[in-house]
This record gives C-alpha cells, structure tokens and sequence, in this order.
C-alpha cells in the first residue's frame, strides 16, 4: 500500500504517514484507523505484540457502532476506552491491553508536568474510577479543574504526594477529587 493510499484510508495527510513510516514520529490518534486499513492488528501495529493479523469481529464505522462505548472490543483481545479531559469525555479512543477492565476505565493524556519521570507530559494513562488507591499507587487527581498524576498517601483521610518531596502533602478536600487510581500508563503514545 502506498504512503498516499493509507493516508487516503486512514483518513490522515500523506505528510502524517511520511512522518510515522520514517520514525519522525511515533505515535497518532488515528491508530485504530490505520491498523483497519492495513488489516493489521492495532495492538501489534502500536506494541508489536500478539499476531499481526488478527480476524475483524465488528466494522466500528458502522451506523450502529457508538464509539464511546468503553470496552467494547474491535478486534481479538483489543479494547478501547473513551479519552476524557477536564471537560469530560472526548471523541478519542485509545487501544488498551487485554488485562484492562474497561468497566470503570477511563483515558487521559497529562496535559502538566508530574514530576514523576514515569509520568511525563504526553503520556497517556488508564484509571479504574472504582478502584481504591493504596498507598503510594499513583493516582490521577484534580485540583482546581487542573488534572495531573500523585502518589496516594492513606494517612488520615488521604493525601496527595507531589514528586517534589519538599511539598507538603496536598490533603483531600473539596478542591482536591481524585478521579481514579492509574492502572496503565503508556510514554510511547506521547505526542
């Protein structure tokens, strides 16, 4: 397939896949839609894991297709997840592992520094809204509307730590929601 015609069916510029076909850029938020037009594997195609090929269970453009639908799997143990951000969901999706449950996930792409060098600006990370934090799990959290990645602490009633140890722990009050613990953080869909 020519870098044109996957542009053309992936519905990306040629500029784009010239781009990701010579390693000037790794990543895209078109990914689902160009491992369906090279019949490929998106799992394989952004990790090189699993089989390349992999049977298609479900057309996602179809009419009746809702893409927001968190969990649903598009192809052999490949599910996605709706990218939210401070507003809330947004019209992204993201591929996720298979050990992933989906049922309470949600995707975000860190929009502030963290501190924390797993955590970089870019990176993309998958929480479980249900799931309750131990200590020293990261977390996604907001504070005042701006969302951004902590460590948990369980003392007293909860605080956050900053990767800056010489700030005090950030207690858990009406500015402070944390959104969920991380389960998943991926520094190779950075942008």
């Amino acid at each position: 397939m020519s870098q044109a015609s996957l542009a053309a069916s992936a519905g990306l510029s040629q500029p784009s896949v010239w781009k990701l076909t010579s390693g000037k850029s790794h990543t895209t938020k078109k990914l689902l839609d160009i491992a369906r037009a090279l019949e490929v594997s998106p799992d394989w195609l952004a990790h090189g894991k699993g089989e390349m090929i992999e049977e298609v269970h479900r057309n996602p453009r179809s009419a009746d297709h809702d893409l927001s639908t968190e969990g649903t799997k598009f192809y052999d143990g490949i599910k996605i997840v709706s990218v939210w951000d401070e507003k809330g969901p947004t019209d992204t999706v993201t591929p996720v592992p298979e050990f992933i449950d989906t049922s309470n996930a949600r995707a975000y792409k860190l929009k502030y520094d963290s501190g924390y060098a797993d955590l970089p600006v870019g990176c993309l990370v998958v929480v479980d809204t249900a799931e309750q934090p131990g200590s020293n799990d990261y977390v996604l959290a907001s504070i005042k509307g701006k969302i951004s990645a902590y460590r948990y602490s369980i003392g007293g009633s909860g605080a956050l730590l900053d990767a800056d140890s010489r700030v005090e722990p950030i207690p858990i009050s009406e500015d402070v929601i944390i959104i969920g613990l991380i389960v998943f953080m991926s520094r190779s869909l950075r942008r």
